[in-house]
């Protein structure tokens, strides 16, 4: 045997070795043969082991179902690409999904995948077939890394041995896609989600995922990265990164804390945040009371009519079935003296609204009309003879007194809704629900755009009380009539 072949042999054998140790140990591979783009140092570099990368990593192997709630550029995409490629090239017939928010995210992810494999040595270098802009395979191993867009079907009857979801909270279709591609996970696949946040919505699917998963409920292990995690970073770090961005952009991108991450963006919130503060000193327990205990606590009582005072009820009604109802009563300086909230039907509503407007002397009253909910709410006050009801509101203000109910518009309800957001800020309502004054902590003004409540959240409370608070305008003034309560079986 020749001295050549004994070096080839050893060659050989030598490379064999580190095959077997990379397929037993990723972090093995990574830390000597990862290499990875650095757009901002414009050059290619070897995977830096940070400490929250080694942790992500050693989750990823323990962990079938995991998901990552994160700031922006702290490495976990290119960690989660890494680790597909480890998957494709060590072992044989993996296949591996990621789903991205659109096609040119998808591409991406392919995009670096390809180069974590065209920057390994030469002996790991196997062929690509095929190799397009969303698809790579690895004939060699049987095994291939697909990259899709987020879209209704992506993934639908597919076999895959892991499934990657980054930026998941911005898939349009999170919640249909993880139903579809459950079953795959089921058949010992893994799930990988990763994501930010978006801080302008509610209740989203990513993020009702991860916080099922830190109440412990669900398979999958919870990870939260701040954007403190890369070592380099600092508080002068952080001072220079975010000086050219908004308050808004800044909450947004880079969140300190979990809650700072699940919460929506204060910096956009309609209402005053110190005064909505301020009246949480106003929450108070209702008090005993016989229409509480015949609607089972629907109704609230905080303060029992009194005599000589003028009161005033509106109704956001509701069918019971997605979104519940909101009835808000309060005397003529807009203190809450009552309320009901709760998932009804509309005509159980319409009688607990008549009910509240009997037991407060024959109240001004009114309510929303716009809804298939408001028209059976109307017909069964129409039946309960519902005393004092205001009447339509027009478009210009005015009042029409042969119908009743509001109908509202875009432009009344900017109206309504500007007049509440200035009687928060001037502290001249007093409010005591605590789900009032929880709704209005979420309600927001998106750049650009009309105020509105973030998606998954309700806006009931709001509704009524912006409503009850424009009520106050058409309050007669000779004063109300005085009228007898009598409890409706």
């Amino acid at each position: 045997m020749t001295t050549s072949t004994v070096k080839k042999q050893g060659k050989a054998l030598s490379h064999s070795g580190e095959w077997l140790k990379c397929r037993l140990s990723p972090e093995y591979f990574f830390r000597n043969y990862v290499y990875l783009q650095d757009r901002g140092r414009t050059s290619t570099i070897l995977f830096e082991p940070w400490p929250h990368l080694i942790d992500l990593l050693r989750t990823l192997v323990e962990n079938r179902q995991v998901i990552l709630l994160k700031s922006r550029q702290i490495g976990a995409t290119w960690l989660v690409c890494g680790y597909c490629v480890w998957k494709a090239k060590f072992f044989e017939n993996a296949k591996i999904l990621i789903l991205s928010q659109g096609e040119t995210e998808a591409f991406d992810s392919i995009s670096k995948c390809r180069f974590i494999d065209d920057n390994l040595p030469d002996f790991f270098k196997t062929k690509r077939n095929p190799d397009q802009r969303g698809h790579i395979a690895f004939p060699d191993m049987k095994s291939e890394i697909v990259a899709l867009p987020s879209t209704e079907k992506a993934g639908r009857s597919t076999d895959a041995s892991i499934i990657v979801c980054d930026e998941w909270e911005y898939h349009p279709h999170a919640e249909t896609n993880f139903g579809a591609l459950r079953p795959t996970i089921g058949g010992g696949g893994q799930f990988i989600g990763l994501s930010t946040t978006d801080k302008t919505k509610l209740n989203t699917f990513f993020k009702s995922k991860y916080i099922e998963a830190k109440g412990g409920s669900g398979n999958f292990k919870p990870l939260f990265y701040n954007w403190r995690v890369v070592p380099s970073r600092d508080d002068e770090w952080f001072a220079e990164e975010t000086k050219d961005l908004r308050p808004w952009q800044i909450e947004q991108e880079y969140p300190e804390t979990e809650a700072d991450a699940l919460t929506i963006l204060k910096t956009r919130l309609f209402f005053d945040e110190n005064a909505l503060g301020d009246m949480r000193a106003n929450v108070s327990k209702p008090v005993k009371h016989p229409l509480s205990d015949k609607y089972s606590d629907l109704v609230r009582i905080y303060k029992p009519p009194v005599v000589g005072q003028k009161y005033l009820v509106f109704t956001d009604p509701s069918d019971g079935k997605e979104d519940p109802h909101a009835i808000i009563v309060t005397d003529s300086m807009g203190e809450e003296v009552a309320c009901s909230h709760g998932m009804t039907p509309a005509d159980l509503c319409a009688q607990i609204h008549d009910e509240l407007v009997r037991l407060y002397f024959d109240a001004l009253n009114g309510y929303e009309s716009n809804s298939r909910a408001g028209g059976i709410f109307s017909e069964k006050l129409v039946a309960l003879e519902t005393p004092n009801q205001c009447g339509f509101l027009k478009t210009d203000g005015k009042l029409d007194k042969s119908k009743n109910g509001w109908w509202t518009s875009k432009t009344l309800w900017n109206k309504f809704i500007w007049g509440l957001e200035e009687a928060v800020r001037l502290r001249q309502v007093t409010i005591r629900s605590i789900g009032a004054l929880d709704e209005m902590s979420l309600f927001m003004v998106p750049e650009g755009e009309d105020p509105q409540k973030p998606r998954g959240g309700h806006d009931d409370y709001i509704d009524a009380w912006a409503r009850v608070w424009h009520l106050r305008k058409y309050v007669p003034t000779g004063g109300f009539k005085i009228g007898s309560f009598k409890y409706r079986d």
